[in-house]
C-alpha cells in the first residue's frame, strides 16, 4: 500500500506538469470525435426495443401506412369559401408544393367532390370534380365537407372555420433500406444471436444508418424552416399552425439543444457565483470548473468515438456529471482546507497527499454505489434509457479518474492558499441547526415519520405519463398546434387497429382452395359468404374475402360507430369510411356485392391507392382502421383506452381476441412507459440490496450498513412521493429521478459514515464523533447541495416540460439527501451507537 502511495505521490504531485500535459494530449487526441457527438430524437427513442408490438408494427401495420405527413392548419380571418380566401389558400398550396421534399398535397382544393352536385361512379372515375371547378356548387360543397365521413375533421372543421393542407413528404429510400436491414439483424440477434460477420455487418449498417438518418433529419428540419417562412407570408390573411411528427421531432431537438446551451451557461454562472461565496479563492473556483470541463469534454469525445448518440432521455447527462464531479471535488477541497487549518506547518504536497489518502476510499465507494444506481437503468429494455445508464456509468469512471489525477495536479500547479476560517457564516448556521435537531429526537422523529407516510401515499398514487402534449408549455408552437388540430381537425396521435378474418374462416377457405376442383363448394358454410356468388370466379375478392363484401362492411360500419363514440378518439378512418363516399353517389344507395364488384372494375388505380389500399390487404382478409387520439383529452389513459377498445371489439362485435391487433405510436409509447415503470420501480429494491452489501464491505459492520441505507430509501421515497402527491407523471426523463436521488444520497451517507468511523478511531466517543463528522463532512455536503440545486433550478424556464421537472426534482433530491444525511443519519447513529457495539 505504501509503495502504491509513493508511486501515486511521485506521478501526481512531483510530476504534476506531466499529468497536465497528459490530459492536454488526451483531449487533443479525442477532440476530432467531438463533432461526432449527436442527439437522436427519432421515434426509436420512444419505443421498447424488443417489443412484440413494435415488431408487428414494422412487419404488418407499416405496409398500410403512407408517407410521413406534415400539415398546416389555416383559419382565415373571413369566410373560408370566399374567393379571396381560396386564392390565398391556393397560393400557399402552390408554394408548399414547390418544396423539394413535398411529394404531394391534399387540401379542400384537391379533394374529389361527389355531392356538389352528385356524380355517378363513372363520372368520379373518369372526370372527378374539385372545389374550384366551374360545375361545383359552393353551398353543396360546404355541406359535403361537413357531412362527409371522409373529409369532416380531416380537411375541414365542423364549423368550416379551419382547413388543413396535408403534405406527404418524400421518404429517403436509402435510409429506409438501411433501417430495414438494421432491424432484421437486430431481430435475429434477439432471437438467437449473430455470426461474427453478421455482427460486424450490423455495426456497419447501424453507423451508416445513423449518418444517413442524421443528414435526412437535417434536410427535413431545413424544409420545415422553409415551410414556416412560407406560412409567415400568409399570416395577414389567416392564423396558421404547423403540425405533424416531423415538426415535433425537429422542434424537440431544437428545444433540447437550446436548453443544453442556455441552461448550461446559466448554471455555470450560478455555480461560479456560489463557489466564490463559499470558498472566496480563485484556485478553489477555477480548479473544479477545469476538472468538470475536462470530464465533460472527454466523455463527449468518447461518445462520438463509440458512435453513441444521446437522446431526449440522456440529454441532461452532462448536468448529472457536473453533480458527481463537483461533489467529488468539493469533498477534496473541504478536506484540504480542514487539514490546512489543523496542520499549518505542513507543506502543500503533504496536505494534498493526506487529503487524497483520506478521501480515496469513500470517494471510490461513492462512485461505485452511484454506478450501481445508474446501472438499474440498463435493465429497462428501452434503448435510450439503457444508453443513459451506460453513459452515466462511463462518465462516473471518467469523473473519478480526473478527480484523483487532474485535480491534485492542478492544485500543485495553482497552489491555492490555506484559510484561517474553514466555514462561512451560511454553512455554519445550517450545520449548527442540524446539530440542534439531533437533540430534539421526539419532534424530529415525528417529522420524519409524517413525511414518510406522505411519501408512501404519494408513491401509491404514482402515474405513468399519458399525454405527449404535456411535454411542452402552452405558449410553444407544438402545444398550440396540437390543441388546434385536436379541437378543429379530429385528433393528433395515431392508433392503428388491424382486424384479421376469424381463424376458422381462413382454415375453411384454405381447405376449399386445396381441395380437388370437383369438390362441392357447399362443404364450407361461413355465414353464407359465397352463396350469392357460388358460380363466379374464385379470384373475385368480393366472393373470397372476409371483409370486402356487404356483410364485412356492415360489421366495419358498426365497429366504426363504436370507436367514434369513445371520448378520447377523434377521426376514425377505415374501409367503411371510403365506401361511404361511393354510397352517396348519384343513383347509388347502399352497396351490395354486385355494386362492390363493379366498383373495383371501374375505379382507377390512383383512387384505389387512396381509398382502398390503406385499409385492406390484397386478399381482403385483413383490414386496417386508423384512429387519431385526442392528446388534449384530460382523461386520457392510453393503457385503459387500449383495453377498452379490445373489450368492446370482443363483447359488442363478436370478434375473437386473436383477430385483434392494436398498434401504432399510442400503443408502442404506452408499452414503453409501462415497461419503464415496472423495470425501474421493481429494480430499486435490487439496487438497495446491492448498495447494502457494498456498505457492509466498506464499513465492516452490518448494523452500520443498515443504518446508512435508511436515508437513501427515505430520499428516493420522498422524491417519488412528491411526484405522486402533485400528479407529476413518470415519463422518459422523470423516471430516472429515482436512480439519481439514490446516487446523491448514497454519496452523502458514505462520506458521513466514513468520517464518523475515522473520528471514532481517534476519539472513541460517539457524540463527539458525530458532531465532528457533521461539521466537517457536512460542510462539503452543504456546498454540493447549494451549488447543484441552484444550477438545476434554472431549468424551470425550459420550454421542454420534462427538462423543467427534471431540474426541480433533482433540486428536491439534493435537498432531501442533505436533510436525511445531516439530521436523520446522525440521529440513527447516535441512538444505535454501531461502533461501540462492533
Amino acid at each position: 500500500m505504501s509503495q502504491s502511495n509513493s508511486l501515486y505521490d511521485t506521478l501526481v504531485f512531483r510530476h504534476a506538469k506531466w499529468v497536465l500535459l497528459f490530459f492536454i494530449l488526451i483531449a487533443g487526441a479525442l477532440s476530432p470525435y467531438a463533432k461526432e457527438f449527436r442527439l437522436d430524437a427519432s421515434s426509436d427513442s420512444l419505443v421498447l426495443e424488443n417489443d412484440a408490438s413494435l415488431k408487428y408494427f414494422r412487419e404488418v401495420v407499416s405496409k398500410y401506412a403512407g408517407d410521413e405527413l406534415l400539415l398546416v392548419t389555416y383559419t382565415p380571418t373571413g369566410d373560408l369559401f370566399a374567393q379571396e380566401t381560396l386564392d390565398d389558400l391556393s397560393a400557399l398550396r402552390e408554394k408548399l408544393l414547390k418544396l423539394d421534399q413535398v411529394k404531394s398535397i391534399i387540401s379542400i382544393l384537391d379533394a374529389p367532390l361527389t355531392q356538389s352536385p352528385p356524380v355517378t361512379l363513372a363520372e368520379l372515375a373518369t372526370n372527378p370534380q374539385t372545389l374550384r371547378d366551374a360545375r361545383t356548387n359552393i353551398e353543396l360543397a360546404k355541406k359535403e365537407f361537413t357531412d362527409s365521413a371522409l373529409y369532416s375533421d380531416l380537411l375541414v372543421s365542423d364549423d368550416l372555420s379551419t382547413t388543413a393542407i396535408v403534405m406527404s413528404l418524400a421518404g429517403d429510400a436509402e435510409v429506409s433500406a438501411l433501417l430495414d436491414k438494421r432491424n432484421a439483424l437486430r431481430e435475429k440477434r434477439a432471437e438467437g444471436g449473430l455470426s461474427k460477420a453478421e455482427a460486424l455487418e450490423l455495426e456497419a449498417i447501424t453507423k451508416e444508418h445513423q449518418v444517413k438518418a442524421d443528414a435526412a433529419q437535417a434536410r427535413q428540419a431545413a424544409m420545415i424552416a422553409e415551410v414556416r417562412g412560407i406560412m409567415q407570408e400568409h399570416e395577414a390573411n389567416a392564423k396558421l399552425f404547423l403540425g405533424g411528427l416531423p415538426m415535433i421531432v425537429a422542434d424537440s431537438v431544437a428545444y433540447i439543444n437550446a436548453d443544453v446551451l442556455t441552461f448550461g451557461l446559466a448554471a455555470l454562472a450560478v455555480i461560479v457565483l456560489i463557489l466564490t461565496i463559499a470558498f472566496r479563492q480563485f484556485g478553489w473556483i477555477v480548479m473544479p470548473l477545469i476538472n468538470c470541463a475536462a470530464t465533460g469534454f472527454i466523455i463527449v469525445c468518447l461518445l462520438g468515438l463509440l458512435n453513441w448518440p444521446i437522446s431526449v432521455v440522456s440529454s441532461n447527462f452532462l448536468s448529472l456529471l457536473l453533480i458527481i464531479t463537483l461533489s467529488l471535488n468539493i469533498h477534496l477541497i473541504v478536506r484540504y482546507r480542514e487539514l490546512a487549518k489543523l496542520h499549518p506547518d505542513h507543506d502543500q504536497t503533504a496536505l494534498l497527499s493526506s487529503t487524497v489518502r483520506s478521501k480515496f476510499i469513500p470517494c471510490l465507494y461513492t462512485a461505485l454505489t452511484t454506478i450501481v444506481a445508474f446501472a438499474s437503468l440498463i435493465v429497462s429494455g428501452i434503448r435510450p434509457v439503457i444508453d443513459f445508464g451506460w453513459i452515466m456509468c462511463l462518465g462516473i469512471v471518467v469523473a473519478f479518474i480526473t478527480t484523483f489525477t487532474l485535480f491534485p495536479a492542478l492544485a500543485v500547479w495553482m497552489r491555492p492558499r490555506a484559510v484561517k476560517h474553514n466555514r462561512d457564516a451560511l454553512s455554519k448556521v445550517i450545520l449548527n441547526g442540524a446539530q440542534a435537531m439531533h437533540q430534539r429526537g421526539v419532534v424530529v422523529s415525528l417529522f420524519f415519520t409524517l413525511v414518510t407516510v406522505a411519501a408512501i401515499y404519494g408513491i401509491a398514487n404514482l402515474t405513468v405519463e399519458n399525454r405527449f402534449i404535456d411535454y411542452f408549455k402552452p405558449d410553444t408552437e407544438i402545444y398550440q398546434g396540437m390543441v388546434e388540430i385536436d379541437e378543429q381537425l379530429g385528433g393528433t396521435t395515431p392508433m392503428d387497429i388491424i382486424l384479421d378474418a376469424p381463424p376458422e374462416f381462413l382454415a375453411a377457405k384454405s381447405a376449399v382452395e386445396s381441395a380437388p376442383e370437383e369438390q362441392e363448394e357447399d362443404e364450407f358454410d361461413e355465414d353464407d359468404f359465397f352463396d350469392e356468388f357460388e358460380d363466379e370466379p374464385g379470384d373475385n375478392i368480393v366472393i373470397s374475402s372476409y371483409w370486402f363484401n356487404k356483410q364485412g362492411l356492415d360489421k366495419l360500419k358498426a365497429i366504426q360507430r363504436s370507436l367514434d363514440a369513445i371520448p378520447a378518439t377523434g377521426k376514425v378512418m377505415s374501409l367503411a369510411t371510403s365506401m361511404s363516399v361511393f354510397e352517396g353517389l348519384r343513383d347509388q344507395g347502399p352497396m351490395d356485392n354486385i355494386d362492390l364488384s363493379f366498383m373495383l372494375t371501374v375505379l382507377s388505380d390512383d383512387n384505389k391507392k387512396t381509398l382502398i389500399d390503406p385499409y385492406l390487404s390484397e386478399d381482403g382478409n385483413q383490414t386496417h382502421i386508423n384512429i387519431r387520439v385526442f392528446e388534449t383529452f384530460r382523461g386520457l389513459d392510453r393503457d385503459q383506452l387500449i383495453s377498452d377498445i379490445r373489450t368492446m371489439l370482443i363483447e359488442e362485435h363478436g370478434l375473437q381476441d386473436e383477430q385483434i391487433n392494436i398498434s401504432g405510436m399510442v400503443v408502442l409509447y404506452n408499452n414503453m412507459l409501462n415497461s419503464l415503470f415496472n423495470s425501474q420501480i421493481m429494480t430499486l429494491g435490487t439496487v438497495f440490496v446491492v448498495i447494502f452489501l457494498m456498505f457492509i464491505v466498506l464499513f465492516r459492520s452490518v448494523k452500520l450498513a443498515l443504518i446508512s441505507i435508511i436515508p437513501n430509501v427515505f430520499s428516493a421515497a420522498v422524491v417519488l412521493g412528491i411526484m405522486g402527491i402533485f400528479s407529476i407523471p413518470l415519463d422518459l426523463m422523470t423516471i430516472t429521478i429515482a436512480a439519481i436521488s439514490v446516487g446523491i444520497a448514497v454519496d452523502n451517507s458514505i462520506h458521513f459514515v466514513h468520517r464518523y468511523r475515522d473520528e471514532m478511531g481517534e476519539r472513541a466517543e460517539n457524540r463527539a464523533a458525530i458532531n465532528s463528522a457533521t461539521l466537517n463532512v457536512g460542510q462539503a455536503m452543504f456546498y454540493t447541495t447549494l451549488v447543484i440545486t441552484a444550477g438545476f433550478l434554472i431549468m424551470v424556464f425550459s420550454n421542454f416540460v420534462p427538462t423543467m421537472y427534471f431540474g426541480v426534482l433533482t433540486g428536491i433530491a439534493m435537498v432531501t439527501a442533505l436533510i436525511a444525511n445531516l439530521v436523520m443519519l446522525p440521529m440513527l447513529v447516535g441512538a444505535i451507537k454501531p461502533i461501540a457495539d462492533a
